[in-house]
């Protein structure tokens, strides 16, 4: 059972109770109230599929939520930027800037269970190792590491750490809140474009995999370019335009492999986006 299958099995362990609401998920007795709880509750949602954190929900799980909770995803980032800066910072005050590095990536590999850097490490060997859409899946679904995967894992974080290592405090702070927001918003933009693949029912991101809307897409959107607001205009263009091009080139890539996506490419597609942008915001930051 890989990474991915465990997070599924953990988001159906939730408590029972709840609240009794209309078709759109708002009580007629108490909206305002109650949208505020559903939004929150979604919020939970997004933090226990995508994370370690416990969190305790306000309702039943149902598939549907889970769908909607990708609207978070953004946000959720944001609170893995938020661990992962605490640790930077006792890290550089303690060991100077490689410990607050080395310890920055690590905590978000931990916080999340290494949840991204699962699906980068399968689609790494699924993608290497098979000539076959149907071999690339048998690959992906096997939970051991093989040579693609550890060199991906690898080099992945060994850049991370390298670049955050060179900048200074306030731009590696500001690049990881970034990177970690707009690199989940790129990975979910890919469910409106691709078919998904996998017919498993064991499948490791099936509940969400279909139906999520435009407009939960966009509010993830929304949420992750905040921050880049704060890194001016030349780091924003730069940055849209490096992630506007690594989503058109994995929409091409895994449909000519693939037919589609899976959730395993999911995870890969956030890690890619997350180099992207440590390559073009950190080569920025760390050249003034």
């Amino acid at each position: 059972m890989t990474e991915y299958e465990r997070v599924d099995q953990r988001s159906r362990t939730v408590m029972e109770g709840g609240a009794t609401v209309n078709e759109t998920g708002v009580s007629a007795a108490q909206p305002w109230a109650e949208i505020l709880r559903r939004q929150w509750h979604l919020l939970m949602l997004s933090l226990q599929f995508y994370t370690r954190v416990p969190v305790r929900l306000l309702y039943d799980f149902k598939e549907a939520d889970l769908n909607k909770a990708s609207r978070y995803i953004s946000l959720t980032g944001w609170l893995v930027a938020l661990a992962a800066a605490c640790a930077y910072l006792l890290g550089v005050y303690f060991y100077g800037p490689w410990g607050g590095a080395v310890l920055a990536v690590a905590t978000g590999v931990l916080i999340t269970g290494a949840f991204h850097e699962d699906g980068l490490a399968d689609a790494a060997d699924g993608f290497g190792g098979g000539h076959t859409p149907e071999r690339i899946l048998e690959i992906m679904k096997d939970s051991r590491v093989g040579t693609y995967g550890a060199l991906a894992l690898a080099l992945s974080l060994s850049l991370k750490i390298v670049i955050l290592a060179q900048l200074a405090p306030d731009a590696a702070l500001l690049l990881l809140w970034i990177s970690h927001a707009c690199s989940r918003a790129v990975a979910i933009s890919l469910i409106a474009s691709l078919d998904y693949v996998r017919a498993d029912q064991l499948s490791k991101v099936k509940p969400v995999a279909k139906g999520i809307a435009t407009r939960d897409i966009a509010i993830a959107a929304v949420i992750a370019l905040m921050p880049l607001l704060l890194a001016g205009v030349k780091a924003f263009a730069l940055a849209v335009v490096g992630l506007w091009f690594l989503r058109r080139a994995s929409i091409g890539y895994l449909s000519r492999r693939l037919g589609g996506y899976t959730g395993d490419c999911l995870g890969a597609v956030q890690q890619l986006a997350e180099i992207v942008l440590f390559l073009l915001l950190g080569g920025l930051w760390s050249s003034i």
